[in-house]
């Protein structure tokens, strides 16, 4: 969110006419600079950041050390903390034990099988009853069977799970840096408002002192009454901009401690590392290789497999078996053997397996098609990133040129004002809404470039193997 000053803003240092030089030396001696930061209005205890502003009203930056450390403890924090992430690697490997499950399909399947039972009889015929009281038997059966050709159809599942497998990684991988990115864009946001905030509550200070200077003179001279209207209402409209963002401050404190916790520092530095381009080039190039490009190959490649391994499936299945089984009755053993080959075939199944297959190649030139759709939007969307932290810089550097003259100027003003009275008040305060909204306008411009940075990095091969590169 960005906040505009009002179009007046109070005096560097309040000077009075000539004709009440009394008052005026007092007023100078209340309304210097103020470069007090707002911490205890935001969060009790938290430091407000910065960056060097290019005007006699700096705001000194207050690090937490390097820069590139910062942000690397904005993506640990962020990554060990979310659900989403440890929802994702279960699902990865679940997706590895279907790996397995389909490869042990092709493996000899062994079984063994056993029973007892009581066995007890009673025959009658011609009025003669023969009866057996009952006696237990007994059999233990072993069989086995194995593959000897099935047109690939196991192994065609099984690469199908493989590559189903592989896309659950890369789909963690893209989770991964999308919580990275979330975490660094709202820390940077935080970092934007919280600058803002400073120049705000500056505004506030030096407005309530303007007002306070201007109650005194306006008591010798009713004819002032207008500059101290003037004065109150920009005082009002400066409360209105910094409680604003205080306000949003605070909501964005809220979801960065769901992101990364309780822990949420001032990290003041963070823009810096994300100061300079990446090379275009090589963000071109790896967007083809992107997580989420990988992951859409990866799915169109299981349904190619799987469209194969159908079809596999309606030729000609050949098993070799074996069996053994041996019993033990009332005074009787058996034993039995038997090996041999199955043959199964199916000739006509209605056309289930044909439809079957074409639906899974339907399915990966499907997500072909959305794969090319997905590299033309993000190949588009890096241009357009890069072209926003070119302006965006500068902007920056523009406006912190802009800066050193709006100073002058406004030095200027207020002497023309205070020592020759060829300027009014007001002129004098128009030159001051000039130069802090350009520290608003200076503020925006670097974090918009700092913020189209992250992004496209994330677009190459991301913010997260940047700060934290995975285990391999």
């Amino acid at each position: 969110m960005r906040h505009l000053l009002p179009t007046a803003l109070p005096l560097a240092v309040l000077c009075l006419a000539a004709s009440l030089a009394a008052n005026h030396a007092k007023a100078q001696g209340r309304c210097g600079n103020d470069e007090t930061t707002v911490e205890l209005l935001i969060s009790r205890g938290a430091a407000v950041d910065s960056v060097a502003m290019p005007s006699n009203d700096n705001i000194q930056a207050r690090s937490l050390g390097d820069p590139q450390n910062q942000l690397q403890q904005i993506a640990r924090e962020a990554l060990s903390r979310s659900a989403q992430m440890r929802s994702s690697g279960l699902a990865a490997e679940a997706a590895d034990l279907d790996v397995e499950e389909a490869s042990a399909a092709s493996r000899p399947q062994v079984s063994v099988g056993a029973s007892l039972m009581a066995v007890g009889s009673r025959l009658s015929q011609s009025g003669l009853t023969e009866e057996d009281g009952g006696h237990a038997q007994s059999q233990l059966s072993l069989n086995a069977t194995g593959p000897i050709y099935d047109g690939g159809r196991r192994s065609g599942l099984t690469q199908y799970r493989r590559e189903l497998a592989g896309a659950a990684d890369l789909n963690t991988a893209s989770l991964r840096e999308r919580v990275v990115l979330d975490a660094i864009t709202y820390a940077l946001e935080r970092n934007r408002l919280r600058l803002q905030i400073q120049v705000y509550q500056q505004y506030v200070r030096k407005m309530s002192c303007l007002t306070a200077a201007l109650e005194q003179i306006v008591a010798q001279d009713r004819g002032r009454a207008s500059e101290l209207v003037q004065a109150r209402k920009n005082q009002r409209q400066a409360e209105i901009s910094r409680d604003g963002a205080i306000t949003t401050v605070r909501q964005i404190d809220a979801r960065l401690r769901k992101i990364v916790g309780e822990n949420v520092m001032p990290w003041s530095g963070i823009g810096v590392p994300l100061a300079s381009l990446p090379d275009f080039g090589e963000i071109l190039r790896q967007i083809d290789n992107s997580n989420d490009v990988r992951q859409l190959v990866a799915q169109a490649q299981a349904y190619d497999v799987y469209s194969k391994a159908v079809a596999a499936g309606g030729g000609p299945q050949l098993n070799w078996v074996f069996g053994g089984a041996a019993g033990k009755g009332n005074e009787t053993t058996s034993r039995s053997w038997q090996a041999g080959v199955t043959l199964n075939w199916t000739l006509y199944n209605g056309g289930g397996t044909t439809a079957a297959a074409n639906a899974a190649s339907k399915r990966a030139e499907a997500i072909r098609q959305q794969l090319d759709e997905v590299l033309n939007d993000r190949k588009a969307q890096a241009a357009q990133l890069r072209e926003a932290a070119v302006s965006a810089f500068d902007r920056a550097k523009t406006t912190a040129e802009v800066l050193r003259d709006s100073d002058r100027v406004r030095n200027y003003t207020l002497e023309q004002w205070s020592q020759l009275g060829r300027r009014s008040l007001f002129d004098v305060m128009g030159a001051e809404a000039e130069h802090y909204n350009l520290r608003v306008a200076y503020i925006n411009a670097l974090y918009d470039g700092f913020s189209a940075c992250a992004q496209l990095r994330s677009l190459g091969s991301g913010l997260a193997e940047w700060l934290v590169p995975a285990v391999r």
